[in-house]
């Protein structure tokens, strides 16, 4: 599964859920920065839903990585740590498939 919205992406292959961040080197070439979480080693995942004003919001809270906020974004572009992903009101069915497979994917404890 793959989902893009507003220069960041998250793609699920059944084990690991990349989250891909628009990100500028030498602050003008454009590049990637990418950050992989393995569902083994999701220990929460926090979602706030979309409102008609508010976009929608996931966060992958993995114990041994860091919720630093990405530095080298390009211009107007969100700066939110590298575990995050915003989304608008009109991706909410999209999102809902994409985390009902990351849950079925977890481990169950």
């Amino acid at each position: 599964m793959h989902l893009r919205a507003r220069r960041r992406s998250i793609r699920f292959d059944g084990h690991t859920v990349t989250l891909s961040i628009a990100t500028k080197s030498w602050f003008i070439i454009p590049g990637d920065t990418k950050n992989r979480f393995p569902v083994e080693k999701i220990s929460k995942i926090q979602h706030t839903p979309p409102t008609a004003w508010k976009p929608g919001k996931i966060v992958f809270v993995v114990p041994d990585s860091a919720p630093d906020v990405v530095a080298n974004v390009p211009l107007f572009a969100d700066k939110l740590a590298g575990n995050t992903f915003l989304y608008p009101y009109g991706m909410r069915a999209k999102v809902a498939k994409f985390l009902e497979a990351v849950e079925k994917a977890r481990p169950q404890k």
